[in-house]
C-alpha cells in the first residue's frame, strides 16, 4: 500500500507535526509506503491576518501533483491538508487531532475569565504586563478562515479520523457525516514505555504540570495558563514541577519563581521528559486545558504514573475513571479540592497510580497503526487481500 502523507509544516517536534511524525513511523513499521509533501516555499507578503489563507492557498496548489496522483492507494493529510485531491480518483482521509471551531468555541474573551472565577483575569492581566502576553487574539481571524476550509474538506472526505469522541461531536456538529468518522487515538512513542518509574509513592503528593505554556494571548488562555498558576499558588507548601514548552522562558523562570516549592523545567527534549517524570510516580499531574484534541502529555504523564486531575478535554473523559485512575473535574476550585484531599492520601495514590501507568498501555504506537490500517483496508484494500479473495471464492 502506498499512501501520500501530506504535512504542514518540516517541523516534527509538537502538535500536529510530533503526531504525524509518529504516525508515519509507525506504518512505515507496518509496512505501509508512505510518501511525503512539505511546504516548499512561504507567501511570505502575506500580512500576518491572513496567515490562514496564506496555508489554505499554498496546500491547494499542490493540485500540480494530480500527473502522478494515481500511484498512490490513499491521500492522507490534517485537516485541510489534502484540499487540492478532494474530487480525484484516490480516496482522501483528512485527520482531526482537533478542530478551529473547537479553538474558537473554548477559549473565552478576558471578561469570560472573570465569569469563570475573578483570580483568572487578575493573572491573565499579570502576564500582560510582565510582556508574556503582547496583544489579545491576532488569531483569531486566520483560525475562522481555517475552520470553514477544515469542514468543507472533511465534508468531502471519504474517512475522516478524529482522535477523540469529543473531536468527533465537534465534525459531526458541522456536518461531517457520522458514518465516515472513526475515532483513532494517537499513540506516544515507545521510549515512554522503556522508562521504569521508581513506583515509591510519597507521603505526601507533589503536583505536576506537563504541557506548552503559551506566550500569546490565545495560547495562554487556550492551556489554561492562568488556571495552572493560580493551582500552583494555592498550594505553597507542596512540591510543585513545571515541564513546559515556551518562546519566553526567561520571563516564565521570573513567575515561577515566586511560587514556593517550584521546579521549572523549559523546552527540554522530549526523550529527556521521562527521566524528569519517573521520579513523581504517585504525584498528581493536572491538566488545565480550556481545549485538546487529543491531549498527548496527559497519557505521557500517565505513563509514568502520575495521576491525572483534569478538566473534561481531549480524551480526558474517555480514558479517567474517577477514583480509579484520575479525576474529572469542572472548575479549579474543584480542581485545587481534588489535589488538597488526594495530595495526603497515600494508599489511594498507590492504587490510582498503577491504574493510570496500565491505563497508559493502551496507546502503544503500534495499537494506533492497525487502527490506521483497518480504516485503510476498507476503503482501499491490500493488493495481498484482493488476490487472496478469489481462491476463497473457487473453494
Amino acid at each position: 500500500m502506498k499512501i501520500l502523507y501530506i504535512h504542514q509544516a518540516r517541523k516534527l517536534k509538537t502538535g500536529a507535526h510530533y503526531i504525524n511524525n509518529i504516525t508515519m513511523k509507525a506504518l512505515k513499521r507496518a509496512g505501509v509506503e508512505v510518501e511525503n509533501v512539505y511546504p516548499e516555499e512561504d507567501l511570505g507578503y502575506f500580512h500576518p491576518l491572513l496567515k490562514g489563507m496564506k496555508n489554505i492557498l499554498f496546500f491547494f496548489s499542490l493540485i500540480e501533483r494530480k500527473k502522478d496522483i494515481s500511484s498512490y492507494d490513499i491521500i492522507q493529510g490534517t485537516t485541510y491538508t489534502p484540499l487540492a485531491f478532494l474530487h480525484g480518483s484516490v480516496p482522501v482521509i483528512s485527520m482531526f487531532g482537533s478542530t478551529s471551531y473547537g479553538f474558537l468555541k473554548h477559549v473565552p474573551t478576558l471578561k469570560g475569565l472573570g465569569k469563570e472565577h475573578s483570580e483568572l483575569a487578575k493573572i491573565f492581566n499579570e502576564l500582560k504586563d510582565r510582556g508574556i502576553v503582547n496583544s489579545l487574539n491576532p488569531f483569531i481571524q486566520p483560525i475562522r478562515d481555517i475552520s470553514r476550509i477544515e469542514f468543507h474538506v472533511a465534508k468531502n472526505s471519504k474517512r475522516v479520523i478524529a482522535t477523540s469522541e469529543n473531536v468527533k461531536k465537534e465534525l459531526i456538529k458541522n456536518g461531517v457525516p457520522a458514518e465516515n468518522i472513526r475515532v483513532i487515538w494517537n499513540g506516544i512513542e515507545s521510549f515512554w514505555f522503556k522508562t521504569k518509574p521508581g513506583k515509591r509513592v510519597k507521603k505526601q503528593a507533589g503536583v505536576v504540570y506537563l504541557g506548552r505554556i503559551g506566550e500569546d494571548a490565545f495560547t495562554v488562555k487556550l492551556k489554561g495558563i492562568n488556571r495552572m498558576l493560580y493551582v500552583m499558588r494555592f498550594f505553597p507548601h507542596l512540591d510543585k514541577v513545571i515541564v513546559g514548552l515556551t518562546g519566553k522562558a526567561e520571563i516564565y523562570t521570573e513567575v515561577l519563581k515566586e511560587i514556593p516549592k517550584t521546579v521549572f523545567h523549559a523546552n527540554l527534549k522530549r526523550r529527556q521528559i521521562p527521566r524528569i517524570l519517573k521520579k513523581h510516580y504517585g504525584d498528581i499531574c493536572i491538566n488545565p486545558s480550556r481545549y485538546e484534541g487529543f491531549c498527548l502529555s496527559l497519557v505521557e504523564a500517565m505513563s509514568q504514573g502520575l495521576i491525572p486531575i483534569s478538566f473534561p478535554v481531549g480524551v480526558a473523559p474517555e480514558i479517567i475513571k474517577n477514583g480509579q485512575n484520575g479525576y474529572l473535574v469542572s472548575s479549579v476550585r474543584q480542581m485545587c479540592s481534588k489535589i488538597n484531599k488526594l495530595a495526603q492520601d497515600k494508599e489511594k495514590r498507590v492504587a490510582m497510580a498503577a491504574n493510570a501507568l496500565e491505563t497508559a498501555k493502551m496507546f502503544k504506537a503500534e495499537a494506533m497503526a492497525q487502527k490506521y490500517l483497518e480504516v485503510y483496508d476498507s476503503i482501499a484494500p491490500r493488493k495481498e487481500q484482493q488476490d487472496v479473495q478469489p481462491s476463497q471464492e473457487t473453494k
